[in-house]
């Protein structure tokens, strides 16, 4: 249902962007003809003008955005349902007048920004007055963190649905992919690394929860805070109930948050509990496993260590901003995860489920799949606000739950569960 109220159902900021134009050519494919209102705006007249013209855009599809400017924030915020942010690299020094625009006015927000502070601080500053004036805050709606939360909230339901229990372990397991990384990304990475913690807002106050870096304001006691790191301690292991090895993750410190929030929101694990949640790497064999964690090593070495980077980027081993995967890796890429649930009934039974998030036909997770998740995220709180959460800065399986699940779907991509005997 279309909200006739404000201009847009959608207003897209950074659309010129790597990302932002992988949304814009989702929304262009998939709803041309269709009713929804959408606008696409940039800071940036040429690649602005250059977007128009690649796809055949009417002129009242595209608008030069200054989120600098006050006046012209609150206006564009004000025209539509939700706004769709790609303008990162990094977002925590851009998002935070968005979204405190955002909460004041009503509007729903979402985001494919992995910093988890930027998280952090919006809902320490902007929680109560979001859920006041009933707009919808939700960062990480990408490939971080969509599949590891609609996963654990897949695996978490079926537990309840079928079995009629609480969860009490979730464990969730990165499967073969294909797919890039972008010099956004990388950029943004390393200017995390680099920069203080004092300088980043929510820094602070995620680091001093540790593995519960998003943990919302909560009635469960600390006691059953079980974790202690992200990816269920070990470098490497053998899981039996998945039957695969598997190594850390290398955005499970970015993912586990999240999941861990909406286990809070939602009662995963049942009156005054909560579950456990990993992340890690599934890899074919132990070898395979202690090659990855090698490579991973080094990877972290050659971005710390100041002349190693340098010389990659100068031999164009890592891209720069604005430079990504290549058309033709974003078409054939692909994911999948698989999140594993357990619980227990009241004699001691186990019962086990797993949940499968896979990219279907959306492409490489970390673009074309993300533009596709983002976009389907934005287009719960246009056009199904009433089947979403009311209002706060939450999580995707807290604000949209089985509304996203669903959306996905149609959209060619494939949640499902199953039970594990």
């Amino acid at each position: 249902m279309v909200n006739t109220q404000r201009t847009y159902d959608l207003v897209l900021l950074g659309a010129t962007g790597f990302t932002g134009r992988l949304g814009v050519e989702y929304l262009h494919a998939r709803y041309s003809g269709s009713p929804l209102r959408w606008l696409a705006t940039g800071r940036d007249p040429v690649k602005l003008e250059s977007l128009r013209s690649d796809l055949g855009l009417d002129s009242a599809q595209t608008a030069i955005c200054n989120i600098n400017d006050a006046a012209a924030l609150d206006a564009l915020v004000q025209s539509t349902s939700v706004i769709v942010n790609f303008a990162g690299t990094p977002f925590f020094d851009k998002a935070m007048p968005v979204v405190a625009a955002c909460a004041r006015l009503g509007t729903c927000y979402v985001d494919i920004s992995g910093e988890v502070p930027l998280h952090r601080a919006t809902y320490d500053a902007y929680h109560e007055q979001a859920c006041a004036t009933g707009a919808l805050i939700v960062h990480q709606c990408g490939y971080d963190s969509v599949p590891s939360d609609l996963g654990a909230f897949l695996a978490a339901r079926e537990l309840r649905e079928r079995f009629g229990v609480a969860t009490q372990e979730l464990k969730s397991f990165a499967r073969k992919s294909k797919g890039g990384v972008s010099g956004g990304t990388i950029a943004t990475a390393l200017l995390m690394m680099t920069t203080s913690p004092k300088k980043v807002p929510g820094a602070a106050a995620a680091s001093a929860l540790g593995s519960y870096a998003l943990e919302p304001k909560s009635d469960l006691p600390a006691a059953t805070r079980k974790d202690t790191n992200d990816t269920g301690g070990g470098l490497i292991g053998f899981d039996k109930r998945a039957k695969t090895w598997h190594m850390p993750f290398v955005m499970a410190s970015v993912n586990a948050p999240v999941v861990r929030k909406s286990a809070v929101l939602l009662g995963y694990g049942g009156l005054g509990a909560r579950p456990s949640y990993a992340e890690v790497q599934a890899m074919p064999s132990r070898v395979a496993a202690l090659g990855g964690l090698a490579g991973l090593v080094m990877l972290g070495i050659a971005l710390v260590v100041s002349p190693i980077r340098w010389l990659l980027f100068a031999c164009g081993a890592l891209p720069k901003p604005g430079e990504g995967p290549s058309k033709e890796l974003q078409d054939t890429g692909h994911f999948h995860f698989s999140t594993l649930g357990v619980g227990f009934r009241a004699d001691g039974e186990e019962c086990k489920v797993m949940a499968h998030v896979r990219s279907g036909d959306a492409g490489d997770p970390g673009y074309k799949a993300t533009a596709r998740m983002v976009v389907e995220a934005a287009l719960c709180g246009a056009l199904e606000r009433s089947a979403c959460a009311a209002g706060g800065v939450l999580t995707p399986a807290a604000a949209f739950g089985m509304t996203l699940v669903e959306r996905l779907r149609k959209s060619g991509m494939e949640l499902s569960t199953e039970v594990i005997e």
